[in-house]
């Protein structure tokens, strides 16, 4: 297994949990007093680069499995 590939699926995850902690939960809470166009547009925006990195990590962590299979 290449040295970079266990520090990229690093990266990701810290991308995902930074995101999730710093954006979405604090924009969560915002939408639990009342919706906000601005909130809610915020959530749907920062969703998809956890997607990107959450889909991201899945196939390199399935590309790690089959290599060590």
């Amino acid at each position: 297994m290449p040295y970079w590939v266990p520090w990229a699926g690093l990266l990701l995850l810290v991308v995902t949990w930074s995101v999730t902690f710093l954006i979405s939960v604090p924009r969560h809470n915002e939408l639990v007093s009342g919706f906000s166009e601005a909130s809610h547009r915020s959530l749907c925006r920062t969703n998809w680069i956890r997607t990107i990195a959450w889909t991201a990590r899945g196939i390199l962590l399935s590309a790690v499995a089959m290599l060590a299979a």
